[in-house]
C-alpha cells in the first residue's frame, strides 16, 4: 500500500504524463501546486526530478512560462540537495529558457551562464550543445541576433565532437535560421534551415512536433523574404500539417501564422488575413503571447498596402508588448522582493526610513537572513538593492547598441557627478546614480520590429519608440519600490527639451523635473561619445560642441555650463576617452549580470570579448567548417 509520499508522487506522474503527452494542461494551477511538493520529498528522487522536469516542458508548452519557471526553480534545489548534477544542469536551463520566455533575460542570461560552465566543468557535451541552443535564443529575445548566431557557432562546433549530440543538430540550424532571418540574411538563412529539415527526423511527441511547425515557418518566412511564394506556401502547409498531429494551442498558432502570411504573398489576401485574424483571437483566448501574430498581420498588411490597418496592428503590438511585459516585470520584481524578506510581509512597500525603523525595533523578531541585512543599509543602498532587478532589465535593453552592458551604469555616474557639481542634497546626489541606470527601461514595452529597425524609422514608429518614456515612467511607478519617484520621473522626461519641443509631454524649462535635465544631458553626451550601430563614436570634443549647441535649446543652460565645466575637468584628470569610459562604468563591473555577460562573451569569442562587425565573415567562415564536419 503506497504511503502519502508515494501517492503523491505518483498522482503527480500521472497528471504529468497526461499534460506531456498530449500537449493540453487542463488545470495549470493543480499541477504547479502538485509538482511543487516533489521537491520536498525524498521516495524516488531520480523520479521526482524526472516528472518535474516533464512538468516545466508541458507547462511551458501550454504557453505558462510562469507556473514552468516556479516548478523549474524548485526542481534546482532539488538536484542540488541529492547531488544530481545532470539534473541540476536540465532545470538550469529550463530556468533560463522560461526567464527568457517571460521577458526576464538577465535571468535568462545567467541561468545559461552557469549551466554552461557545469557543462563545461562535468565534460557533458551533450546538455553543453543544448545550453548553446537555448542561450542563442534568449541572446535573440534581447536583439543580439549576431551574439545569438555566433552561439550557434559554438554549437555546432562542440556537436561535431560528440556523436550523441548530432539530434540536436537540426534544432541548432532552425534557431540559426531564425537568426539569420532577423539580420536580413536570407540566403545564409535558407542555407541553414534546409541543413536543418535534411538532418531532422520525423517528429514522434509533442516536443519534437513543436519544434518542427518552428522549423517549417522559419522557412515559410525566408521563403518569402526571398520572393518564392509558392514554395513558402508548400512549407507553410507542410507546418501546418505537423501542427494537425498535435494538440498544441501553441503549435497550432505557430503554424497559422505561416501559412497566413504565405497565402497574402501568392495573392489570397482575404483568406491569409482571416486566418492570421483567427489566430490573434485563438492566441488571446488561450492568454498565449500575441506578438508573433501581430507581427505577421502588420507586415502582411504593408504587403497589401493597407497602411491604416497596419498601423492599427502596430499600435495593437505596442499595447499588446507592454501590458505583457509590464505585468511580467512586476512579478518578477514582487518575487525579488519577497526573497528579499522572506517572512511574506508588505514591509518592501514602505518608505524606506520606516523600513529600517520598524526593522531596528524587531530584529530579533524578524526571521530571514535579507531583512536582518537591511539594518545596516541606508536609504540610498536599500533602494539599490531593492531596484537590483529593474536595473539588469534596464541594461539588458541596451546591450544591442552597447555590447558591453556599462551604458546605463555611466548615465548614472555622470548624471550624479552632474547633480553634485549643480550642489543638489548627498542623499539626491546618491539617487541620481543608481535612478540614472533606468532611463531608458521603458524600451522593454517597444516592439522589436521598431526597436531593432536598422533604417530611418517612418512616422508610425517614431511615435511608437517615442512611447518608451512613458511606458518607463508608468512602470516604475507601479513597481510600489519606495523612493522610486526619482527613477520614475527621470525614465518618464529625460527626452522633454528645454524649449518645449521633446516627448511624451512637450514639457517646457523648470516644468521639467530637475533629475530629468541632469539626465538628459548625460544620457545625449553618452550617447553621442560611443557608437552605436547606426553611428561611429564621435570625438569628446564634438560631442561636447554638440552639448553646447544644445544649450537654451535642448538643455537646461545652467546645468549646461555646469556640465562643460565639470566634463573639463573629469578630461583633464583622467586624459583619454578610455580612461573617463573606464571611471564612469566602473560599478557595472561588480554587478553579477556584467560576470555572466563577460563569460557568454569570452565563451563566444574567446579573448575578445565582443564580437567586431569587421569580422563578421569570418564567424560564417566558421560555422560553414562546423558544417562540413557535421554528420
Amino acid at each position: 500500500m503506497l504511503n502519502q509520499q508515494q501517492k503523491l508522487l505518483f498522482d503527480a506522474q500521472a497528471m504529468v504524463a497526461v499534460a506531456r503527452d498530449s500537449g493540453v494542461c487542463s488545470d495549470v494551477e493543480a499541477m504547479t501546486t502538485l509538482v511543487a511538493q516533489l521537491a520536498a520529498l525524498d521516495v524516488d528522487v531520480p523520479a521526482q526530478v524526472v516528472t518535474m522536469l516533464d512538468a516545466v516542458r508541458a507547462l511551458y508548452l501550454a504557453g505558462r512560462p510562469t507556473s514552468a519557471l516556479e516548478v523549474a526553480t524548485q526542481a534546482i534545489s532539488l538536484t542540488k540537495r541529492s547531488g544530481d548534477a545532470a539534473g541540476e544542469i536540465m532545470a538550469t536551463t529550463m530556468v533560463g529558457i522560461c526567464s527568457a520566455d517571460t521577458g526576464n533575460l538577465p535571468a535568462a542570461m545567467e541561468a545559461h551562464s552557469r549551466a554552461l560552465t557545469m557543462t563545461q566543468a562535468t565534460g557533458d557535451q551533450f546538455q553543453e550543445v543544448k545550453v548553446w541552443i537555448n542561450l542563442s535564443t534568449a541572446l535573440g529575445y534581447s536583439g543580439l541576433y549576431r551574439e545569438a548566431s555566433d552561439a550557434l557557432r559554438r554549437a555546432l562546433e562542440v556537436a561535431a565532437t560528440c556523436e550523441a549530440a548530432s539530434p540536436l543538430l537540426a534544432a541548432a540550424y532552425a534557431n540559426l535560421a531564425m537568426c539569420h532571418l532577423n539580420l536580413t540574411e536570407p540566403t545564409q538563412g535558407l542555407h541553414a534551415i534546409q541543413r536543418a529539415l535534411a538532418i531532422s527526423s520525423e517528429p514522434t511527441d509533442v516536443m519534437s512536433l513543436h519544434n518542427r511547425v518552428l522549423a517549417e515557418s522559419h522557412y515559410t518566412r525566408l521563403l518569402i523574404d526571398a520572393e518564392d511564394y509558392e514554395a513558402a506556401k508548400t512549407h507553410a502547409d507542410s507546418a501546418k500539417r505537423y501542427a494537425g498531429l498535435s494538440q498544441s494551442t501553441r503549435t497550432e498558432i505557430v503554424a497559422n501564422v505561416a501559412l497566413g502570411l504565405a497565402e497574402v504573398f501568392i495573392g489570397a489576401a482575404d483568406q491569409g488575413v482571416t486566418r492570421l485574424t483567427g489566430a490573434l483571437i485563438q492566441a488571446s483566448a488561450a492568454r498565449l503571447s500575441t506578438r508573433e501574430v501581430l507581427v505577421a498581420l502588420v507586415r502582411a498588411n504593408e504587403h497589401l498596402q493597407r497602411n491604416a490597418q497596419a498601423l492599427l496592428y502596430l499600435q495593437q503590438m505596442l499595447e499588446a508588448q507592454q501590458m505583457t511585459q509590464s505585468a511580467n516585470i512586476l512579478k518578477h520584481v514582487a518575487r525579488h522582493l519577497e526573497q528579499l524578506h522572506h517572512e511574506g510581509n508588505s514591509a518592501y512597500f514602505e518608505d524606506g526610513k520606516q523600513v529600517i525603523k520598524r526593522l531596528a525595533q524587531h530584529a530579533e523578531l524578524i526571521e530571514g537572513r535579507a531583512a536582518k541585512a537591511e539594518l545596516g543599509l541606508t536609504k540610498e543602498q536599500l533602494f539599490s538593492v531593492r531596484v537590483d532587478l529593474l536595473e539588469r532589465l534596464a541594461v539588458t535593453t541596451e546591450l544591442r547598441d552597447d555590447s558591453t552592458g556599462e551604458h546605463a551604469y555611466r548615465v548614472g555616474k555622470l548624471a550624479a557627478l552632474l547633480a553634485k557639481a549643480a550642489n543638489c542634497p548627498p542623499d539626491f546626489v546618491e539617487m541620481m546614480d543608481i535612478a540614472g541606470r533606468l532611463h531608458d527601461i521603458g524600451k522593454i514595452g517597444i516592439p522589436d520590429g521598431v526597436l531593432l529597425k536598422a533604417a530611418k524609422f517612418n512616422d508610425a514608429e517614431r511615435t511608437v519608440m517615442e512611447e518608451h518614456a512613458r511606458i518607463g515612467g508608468e512602470l516604475l511607478q507601479k513597481s510600489q519600490i519606495p523612493e522610486i519617484q526619482i527613477a520614475s520621473d527621470i525614465a518618464h522626461y529625460h527626452h522633454e527639451r528645454w524649449d518645449g519641443k521633446g516627448y511624451p509631454s512637450k514639457r517646457a524649462g523648470e516644468d521639467i523635473p530637475l533629475c530629468a535635465r541632469i539626465a538628459a544631458i548625460a544620457d545625449v553626451f553618452d550617447a553621442l561619445s560611443h557608437a552605436r550601430s547606426y553611428k561611429p563614436a564621435w570625438s569628446l570634443e564634438t560631442t561636447l560642441n554638440e552639448i553646447r549647441g544644445g544649450r537654451g535649446t535642448q538643455f537646461d543652460p545652467k546645468l549646461t555650463d555646469i556640465f562643460l565645466k565639470m566634463m573639463d575637468e573629469l578630461i583633464a584628470e583622467h586624459g583619454t576617452a578610455a580612461a573617463l569610459d573606464e571611471f564612469l562604468g566602473a560599478h557595472a563591473r561588480t554587478t553579477a549580470f556584467y560576470h555572466s555577460r563577460h563569460d557568454i562573451m569570452e565563451n563566444i569569442y574567446g579573448a575578445r570579448r565582443q564580437f567586431p562587425a569587421e569580422v563578421k565573415e569570418e564567424a560564417g567562415a566558421a560555422v560553414v567548417a562546423a558544417d562540413k564536419k557535421t554528420p
